[in-house]
């Protein structure tokens, strides 16, 4: 069950996982991530490829099929905003990182919401 975060930020934060990739560009690695910390604004993750701050990122979150909204990925745009390396259990690397979804339409923001409100 996702639980909301009580912090004071723009937008509350849900914990949920939420399988995604990123890369940033075209012919880039793709790094594959789950996200444990999902909001309108950004995510908070756990990734096999380190990205340095201010990267931006090509996005592709992997919404929960059975749920509003779902069904298809969700493409969006982010730029990393933190990040550091953790310890693995399996010797792995692997790398923290902050997201902060630089742009998102309308239907994209929609869709979304639709999915935090029942996530």
């Amino acid at each position: 069950m996702a639980r909301q975060h009580a912090e004071r930020r723009s937008h509350a934060r849900f914990d949920t996982a939420v399988e995604l990739e990123g890369r940033a560009h075209p012919d880039g690695v793709v790094a594959r991530m789950v996200a444990t910390d999902l909001s309108l604004g950004g995510l908070y993750c756990v990734s096999s490829v380190d990205f340095p701050e201010m990267t931006r990122l090509a996005v592709r979150l992997e919404l929960p099929a059975g749920k509003p909204g779902n069904g298809e990925p969700l493409d969006l745009e982010a730029v990393v905003v933190r990040h550091r390396p953790v310890a693995s259990v399996t010797g792995s690397r692997r790398y923290e990182i902050a997201l902060f979804f630089a742009t998102m339409n309308d239907a994209q923001r929609e869709r979304l919401a639709r999915f935090l409100a029942v996530a």
